[in-house]
């Protein structure tokens, strides 16, 4: 007979595993913060919805919306269900836009405008909603839908190729756990990401360095969820005249978990502000 007297946990409860503080390079440690670009967060700004959250970084400008758990008439679902769109504003440039959003010609060859999301739109989309579905406890929320809208208001000039998609994608990541969190939504942990470009000679570039021409080299985009023993939620791996190998692969998950890390702290450091404020 368990005591009333005492407010008791869900007996599902999961400990989370934190790991205990390891002794890392100073020098590395700081250089890596100083390759990373300052970005701004801010969350609650849209009135009407049931979370969202804005983020620049350099020209990069991300705005998500949540809206739900919204019930669902006229079926039972056990868990809830989640739908994103993800949309590109019309004077905003897509990454890779000649490659993945093919041309829809009509027979005289003018081009039909896209209806819905494109492409790359429809990648995005999908990337995001794998990592989510990770870490919201869906089946706290029966016969009901969750709705996100991502906006890329802007987006840097010079993120153009595969580095600046995969580099819109991590920040997109960043914004939309933001925007979980502000909903109340019960979650296992908050998603962090990182990004990094292993080149021919051994060297890592992460931060704007990504941006450069595109030459020979492996990029890579994981996601995490730190708390779980740094459980990877997603990852894109994009090869450019260069061998991907096992030994390549562990350098490359390395570095994006030093990277998620350190974008983590800023997030973790920006929503114990605004609780204090």
């Amino acid at each position: 007979m368990s005591d009333r007297r005492r407010i008791l946990g869900p007996s599902n409860t999961i400990i989370p595993n934190i790991p205990q503080h390891q002794n890392i390079n100073t020098k590395n440690s700081t250089k890596l913060e100083n390759e990373i670009p300052k970005f701004f967060l801010k969350n609650s700004i849209i009135k009407n919805s049931n979370g969202s959250s804005y983020l620049e970084i350099g020209s990069t400008i991300i705005e998500v919306s949540v809206f739900g758990p919204r019930p669902i008439r006229g079926s039972f679902l056990d868990k809830a269900s989640i739908s994103i769109e993800t949309k590109f504003l019309n004077n905003v440039p897509q990454p890779l836009s000649d490659f993945f959003n093919f041309k829809n010609l009509s027979n005289n060859g003018n081009e039909k405008p896209i209806v819905g999301m494109s492409n790359i739109e429809h990648r995005i989309s999908s990337f995001v909603e794998n990592c989510i579905l990770s870490t919201i406890l869906l089946e706290n929320y029966p016969k009901s839908t969750i709705d996100f809208q991502i906006s890329i208001i802007s987006i840097d000039p010079s993120a153009t190729g595969i580095s600046g998609l995969l580099w819109l994608i991590n920040w997109i990541m960043i914004c939309t756990s933001l925007a979980i969190i502000d909903t109340g939504i019960e979650i296992k942990d908050i998603i962090s990401s990182g990004i990094v470009k292993l080149n021919s000679n051994g060297d890592v570039l992460v931060g704007e360095n990504l941006l450069q021409e595109e030459d020979s080299g492996i990029f890579a985009l994981i996601s995490f969820l730190n708390l779980k023993n740094d459980e990877i939620v997603g990852c894109w791996f994009e090869s450019i005249n260069m061998e991907v190998n096992e030994e390549n692969m562990n350098i490359l998950v390395d570095e994006c978990s030093k990277v998620s890390k350190l974008i983590r702290a800023n997030l973790n450091s920006y929503l114990i502000n605004s609780f204090n404020e």
